[in-house]
């Protein structure tokens, strides 16, 4: 049994008052010290239970749940209409999204810098598949694409790190997971983390929807190209084959 402080000078104080009467403890006296054990069990067990909590936010403050955000190459600019992501229990989490973040490069996936973030469900469970539809708006073309999640990557999402991070070393996770969507329906994903290099882990290609952008709601019509995107593919095209 575990010691608790303590516990034996109250013990020994109602032993004492048990021994004044002549009888020493009670049965009354008795059940009285289990009561006291059993609030300083659960006492002990809650702190033990605090303390690694706060060793989970303050020793290792960039181990995050899970996030998952869509991103596309510089000027390829895109719109997602649903990111859905199915949990351990079943559960499909929805996660808002919209206009997608821009890589710093227009071709190919060469540099992954960028991505990660988006908001964090604390209640669902691990990632097991992932569904996403978007509309790709300087081709114009609607796509959609579901995979499941690899053991690799979900083991990776919470796998803890030493990393130098502003010239401190410390523990760190690869908790974002970033899409990245192309024309075409090239599809990228990789993990990432404060003070990672990015991890890739697969890449896809989607399908064309038959239905169109909003599943053919609001007469086919796309959400706006910027001009600034526009002026890029007019002058050098859409590079399909390096993604």
């Amino acid at each position: 049994m575990a010691y608790i402080a303590g516990s034996s000078s109250f013990v020994q104080r109602i032993d004492a008052m048990g021994r004044m009467d002549g009888q020493g403890i009670t049965d009354a006296a008795r059940r009285l010290v289990l009561l006291f054990l059993l609030v300083c069990a659960s006492a002990c067990a809650s702190q033990g239970a605090y303390a690694d909590a706060q060793t989970k936010r303050f020793v290792v403050p960039f181990c995050h749940h899970w996030a998952i955000e869509a991103v596309a190459p510089r000027y390829m600019e895109a719109w997602i209409e649903t990111l859905e992501v199915k949990d351990a229990k079943g559960r499909w989490v929805k996660i808002p999204q919209g206009v997608v973040g821009e890589l710093g490069q227009a071709a190919g996936w060469s540099n992954l810098q960028g991505g990660g973030g988006g908001p964090r469900f604390d209640w669902a469970e691990a990632p097991m598949e992932v569904f996403v539809r978007w509309q790709s708006l300087v081709e114009p073309q609607t796509y959609s694409w579901q995979f499941t999640v690899p053991e690799t990557m979900r083991q990776a999402l919470v796998k803890q790190e030493r990393v130098t991070w502003r010239g401190q070393t410390q523990m760190s996770c690869r908790s974002d997971i970033t899409l990245g969507v192309a024309p075409g329906g090239h599809t990228i994903v990789w993990l990432v983390g404060i003070g990672f290099e990015p991890m890739e882990i697969l890449r896809g290609k989607a399908e064309a929807e038959p239905l169109g952008p909003d599943q053919g709601q609001h007469e086919g019509r796309y959400v706006r190209l910027s001009d600034e995107a526009k002026k890029y593919v007019e002058e050098h095209g859409i590079p399909y084959d390096s993604w």
